[in-house]
């Protein structure tokens, strides 16, 4: 699927240009690839964690 490409774009992305919107996106498709060790990899890299970006772990 795309999951995975959505994690590589996500990764070349530069950090300061990743914001909680494109987080909660590759979170999402994380979620809908089956990439939970991902998931959590990028979710502990996230410093602000916002309440949206929470749920969407859940």
């Amino acid at each position: 699927g795309m999951g995975t490409q959505a994690v590589e774009l996500y990764r070349e992305m530069p950090n300061n240009l990743r914001d909680h919107v494109s987080q909660i996106c590759v979170l999402n498709a994380c979620s809908h690839a089956g990439l939970l060790h991902e998931a959590r990899n990028i979710f502990n890299e996230i410093s602000l964690k916002t309440e949206s970006i929470i749920t969407t772990m859940v």
